[in-house]
């Protein structure tokens, strides 16, 4: 797993603490991660909860910041999001993310950059490349013959 290191947070706001608020919020009452086979969809307990418990705890106070704990949860909830949990449907079974829910994604992984860096191990990083230069050859290339796939990841899993 990762090793992450804290920063001092010298740059957290109260917006940030709003972000990671509203993520929350949604995951907790839009997104689904239980799906049975006659199309019903629920939310896991552990979605709920993981949701639930960012929203505890975050501090809304006069300087705004974040506890270990707290990021931890953070970097929890977003590592379900990141699996089987889904805010769109259509028919046929089609489940998506949707694009709201892309960008307050995104918005806590620009938090989460001011709290913490994530380091890999030399080997984790040689696995990592080598992951990418095999998926990266069924992405399409551009004209200059670079791959044009965005490299995004929905979540992070590690450990504390």
């Amino acid at each position: 797993m990762p090793t992450i290191l804290y920063t001092n947070q010298p740059d957290v706001s109260s917006q940030d603490v709003m972000k990671v608020a509203v993520f929350a919020e949604y995951v907790g009452n839009h997104c689904y991660d239980v799906f049975d086979d006659d199309g019903s969809r629920s939310r896991s307990e552990t979605l709920s909860r993981r949701a639930q418990e960012v929203s505890d705890a975050l501090d809304f106070g006069d300087e705004p910041h974040f506890s270990r704990d707290a990021i931890q949860k953070i970097i929890d909830l977003r590592s379900v999001v990141a699996d089987m949990c889904f805010d769109r449907f259509g028919k046929q079974g089609y489940m998506g993310k949707s694009i709201d829910l892309i960008h307050m994604n995104q918005d806590v992984a620009d938090v989460l950059d001011k709290l913490i860096v994530v380091q890999l191990s030399p080997e984790e990083a040689e696995e990592a490349e080598a992951d990418w230069g095999h998926e990266s050859q069924f992405y399409p290339t551009l004209d200059g013959g670079s791959s044009n796939a965005i490299r995004y990841n929905m979540g992070v899993q590690a450990d504390v």
